[in-house]
């Protein structure tokens, strides 16, 4: 039992205790957060400082499991989120649980703090020059090119991989790699090495994204899955996938084309899908409409593009090498929200707009991706840690309530994750702009949107 081993040994620098006898307390999530930004560890709850066993009780262990897999998985504790499996184990007759924290290819934040491990002590790490010596850490791990030792090649569809070949043979017929066997593509492609520092051999996280089976992709990711929904003729038509990049390319270029047209829509997956920060458990979603696209997805520090996924899908002649696809190279972490719209005279903008949203206190110094000019101080600290403007979250908001009029305040702060008391400010300034009112009770009554307001969301 590694529960049993880990308590003879003792606390150190990777492995804590905490007895939680009255909760899971602050302490337990400044410990995991630490470990995500440094080298990892083992979190054993249920056992105290001293190695003495507590335990809890059977029945609440389901609860205990349930609550700190929501507080890891939500945008307001951590930025950004992930996911983690806890695990029980008997020792002593009594139950404990075990976290197993790796070490994380982005710099996290627990409620807008850091923290790192020093020692057996989590450290807040606030000074300019550490913050940034964290991030320097961290960019240099590009999540695409992580060895999974125990990976293997019947792990990958042998289908998908015959799809790539013949993708390089249609773009190039005198390409190298087409009629290459299996194993030896994936050695040609980089896809399978060796990581000089640790001495670990296998295929790289690259392989499984490009051509992972279905459960592969579960096993790998905290979160593939992808929202897209679009606006054809004043209906919404909506698609959910969780699937390889190959797949994932074709379909969503498929289901944008209506909405887009071919060229916009294959230039727009492509950058959103080389993009995105896979390693990370925050939902990928789509909007689209003939005027719009907006597509909003997990970015991590250091990253303007996955380069090795880039080179490949070039060739596959997914994306151009002629477009300048990927972030912007400013560092920054968080949640990124992209867009494309067409302009009013009719043409398309050429360049796609990308705007991240902060979700960490370094990156929040760095103006440059806000698009927002904030003159209200209370906005302007809402704003530096929401995944929209005052102005477009205000416009979400009249659209939900245009959808479904009786709609609670508990779904839309759910909806936007923002905080209550920010969806009531929005409401309250709108309603003395005079751009909706409430009708009925708290609990059974309607919203119902008037002049200027109703007409700005049949229009958008």
């Amino acid at each position: 039992m590694i529960a049993q081993k880990l308590i003879t040994v003792g606390e150190n620098e990777n492995t804590v205790f905490r007895s939680c006898k009255d909760g899971i307390h602050t302490n337990v999530f400044e410990t995991i957060c630490a470990f995500l930004n440094t080298r990892g560890g083992t979190l054993l709850l249920g056992v105290d400082e001293s190695g003495e066993v507590y335990g809890f009780k059977e029945r609440a262990i389901p609860d205990i499991i349930q609550a700190l897999k929501m507080a890891t998985q939500n945008a307001d504790t951590f930025q950004p989120p992930f996911e983690m499996e806890p695990v029980r184990e008997i020792v002593d007759g009594k139950y404990i649980l075990v976290l197993n924290v790796p070490e994380s290819a982005n710099v996290h934040a627990l409620r807008g703090k850091i923290f790192v491990r020093r020692g057996t002590e989590n450290i807040r790490v606030e000074r300019k020059e550490e913050l940034t010596r964290l991030y320097v850490q961290k960019q240099e791990i590009y999540t695409e090119r992580k060895i999974y030792p125990f990976m293997r090649e019947n792990d990958l569809s042998d289908s998908l991989i015959e799809r790539a070949k013949a993708l390089l043979l249609m773009k190039n017929e005198e390409h190298p790699f087409g009629r290459l066997e299996n194993h030896a593509l994936l050695k040609e492609m980089n896809l399978s090495g060796i990581n000089y520092e640790t001495g670990e051999r296998g295929l790289r996280l690259l392989a499984g994204l490009l051509f992972g089976k279905d459960m592969t992709l579960r096993n790998l990711f905290a979160n593939t899955a992808v929202t897209c929904e679009r606006q054809v003729d004043g209906e919404t038509q909506r698609l959910n996938m969780e699937t390889n990049l190959l797949d994932e390319a074709e379909k969503l270029i498929r289901f944008l084309q209506p909405a887009a047209g071919e060229e916009t829509a294959k230039a727009f997956v492509s950058e959103f899908l080389l993009s995105r920060e896979y390693t990370s458990a925050y939902p990928a979603k789509i909007t689209a409409s003939s005027q719009k696209l907006t597509a909003e997805f997990a970015v991590s520090m250091g990253r303007f593009g996955n380069p090795m996924l880039k080179k490949y899908f070039c060739e596959f002649g997914i994306a151009s090498e002629e477009d300048s696809y990927g972030l912007t190279k400013e560092e920054h972490d968080g949640i990124c929200r992209m867009t494309w719209q067409k302009e009013k005279s009719g043409k398309t903008r050429q360049e796609l707009v990308k705007e991240a949203v902060v979700k960490t206190p370094l990156a929040a110094e760095n103006r440059a991706f806000s698009k927002t000019d904030v003159n209200d101080p209370q906005e302007k600290e809402s704003a530096d840690g929401e995944r929209f403007t005052p102005q477009e979250r205000q416009m979400q908001i009249l659209k939900m309530m245009a959808e479904n009029e009786r709609i609670t305040i508990s779904a839309m702060v759910q909806e936007l994750q923002v905080t209550k008391r920010t969806i009531l400010r929005d409401i309250d300034k709108m309603k003395k702009q005079g751009w909706l009112k409430r009708e009925g009770s708290e609990k059974n009554g309607r919203w119902i949107l008037l002049g200027e307001a109703k007409e700005q969301v049949k229009q958008d």
